[in-house]
């Protein structure tokens, strides 16, 4: 296994350094964290994990405005979304691609996919998606999972993309927009079962 980053320049007049994992796999599992959730913070950390024991090379990406200590604009996440579409066309070109995106990640993961025309060869792992994300969920293919006590994600979002061919969705009860309850024992009782749910997503996309 090697390490290594790529380095690129950003709109936020940062550098962003991007954690490229290689462990000889033609599968890349690239992370795209959310707004305010990081690819170190436990569903990302965790679902990168499961992603080296499967032997998928891993992408953990960094947003410019992550590292400049910046806030994210609306009007942004296109360029958030341009950034790294540039970080996974400087790779050699793989196989297959799993996108774990958390929040305005799926935005992000969801818009990348299309616009460098891998969508039919990428699986995508929507965390806590957004309500804007569902064109893009419509017209992917893989799993979401979601919080029964979320705000920005209904059960009338969910209804929307309930029964999709090539879509499952994993509804956690009681789960905020972290997919955490009021109790530390309980949050990590969902974690595990999130996790299970990771195995079960990288065993099925890899023997597609």
């Amino acid at each position: 296994m090697s390490v290594n980053y790529i380095v690129m320049p950003s709109h936020w007049g940062r550098e962003v350094r991007h954690k490229h994992i290689q462990q000889g796999s033609k599968a890349l599992a690239v992370i795209f964290p959310g707004k305010n959730y990081s690819a170190d913070k436990p569903l990302l950390e965790y679902a990168a994990k499961v992603a080296r024991e499967h032997g998928c090379d891993i992408l953990l990406l960094e947003y410019g405005y992550q590292s400049a200590r910046a806030e994210l604009k609306r009007e942004e996440v296109g360029i958030a979304a341009e950034e790294c579409k540039g970080a996974i066309a400087s790779l050699p070109m793989y196989d297959q691609f799993l996108f774990i995106s958390k929040s305005i990640g799926t935005v992000i993961a969801g818009t990348v996919a299309e616009e460098l025309g891998i969508q039919r060869k990428t699986a995508h792992l929507y965390l806590t998606p957004l309500p804007e994300t569902l064109p893009l969920i419509r017209r992917s293919q893989g799993s979401v999972i979601y919080g029964s006590s979320d705000p920005m994600f209904s059960e009338q979002h969910s209804a929307e993309i309930a029964g999709l061919q090539g879509i499952r969705v994993y509804r956690m009860d009681d789960a905020n927009h972290s997919l955490e309850v009021g109790s530390v024992n309980e949050t990590l009782a969902i974690l595990m079962v999130i996790i299970n749910f990771y195995h079960e997503f990288f065993h099925d996309a890899l023997q597609s």
